[in-house]
């Protein structure tokens, strides 16, 4: 007889949220057929901790965001993979700068909502690093911001956001980040936050169950480690 298996379940605290292994069996992939992806990400894929599944997914959107008004910002770079993704697949774009903040010295912003997190996590990255990275791809339409963002670095973006990429890891980075993006983000223009629903991210996931109840927004929850908000209005 057949029985229905039942997934290991389990809730972290102090947010808790409940948890278990998600399996799909989903089998499309169209990122092996993409050449232009598959040949950035063969030469990033070193620089990220972010899996092809969500690379393939940023180099999409970054593509269906090229008509919305307003520049790429990526806050949370580490060594530049994702933001490399993001400038290279609007490359031909004249009018799409990709924006690249990081405090270069690891997490920031670390508390009572992250118990995994102290702050300092993810160090191991300069600002050279990213730099060198974007010059062997030719990538000439990306600019670095080093600093926490927005405090220190915010004041260089002038205008609208069409697309964000938050990969900060915890609570009050990700608060303050799309608090100071939301009056500049366009119509039709995307969120986009890496570590919504992993274990060990509670931030993250506790700050996008938040912002979900913004009426302005559809949300998605994508199975891969990403939460996506589209602005209607």
């Amino acid at each position: 007889m057949n029985q229905d298996h039942q997934p290991e379940i389990w809730i972290n605290p102090p947010s808790q949220l409940i948890h278990s292994i998600v399996k799909v069996d989903a089998s499309y992939s169209p990122w092996l057929g993409d050449l232009d992806f598959q040949n950035t990400y063969q030469k990033i894929k070193g620089h990220t901790l972010v899996d092809i599944y969500r690379c393939y997914e940023l180099w999409s959107l970054a593509k269906q965001t090229a008509s919305v008004e307003g520049a790429i910002l990526e806050v949370g770079v580490w060594r530049g993979g994702t933001g490399a993704i993001l400038a290279q697949s609007v490359k031909e774009i004249p009018s799409k700068t990709v924006y690249l903040a990081d405090t270069f010295s690891g997490v920031v912003k670390a508390g009572e909502n992250d118990p995994k997190y102290q702050g300092g996590e993810h160090a191991d990255t300069s600002l050279s690093v990213v730099r060198e990275l974007l010059h062997s791809l030719d990538i000439n339409n990306a600019s670095i911001l080093q600093g926490i963002f927005p405090e220190d670095t915010a004041e260089n973006i002038p205008g609208k956001i069409s697309l964000l990429h938050s990969d900060v890891d915890v609570y009050q980075s990700s608060k303050d980040i799309v608090e100071w993006c939301l009056p500049r983000l366009s119509t039709g223009g995307l969120i986009v936050f890496d570590d919504y629903g992993f274990s060990g991210c509670e931030g993250v996931t506790t700050y996008c169950e938040e912002l979900r109840q913004n009426p302005d927004f559809h949300f998605i929850h994508n199975l891969n480690g990403h939460a996506i908000f589209i602005k209607m209005k």
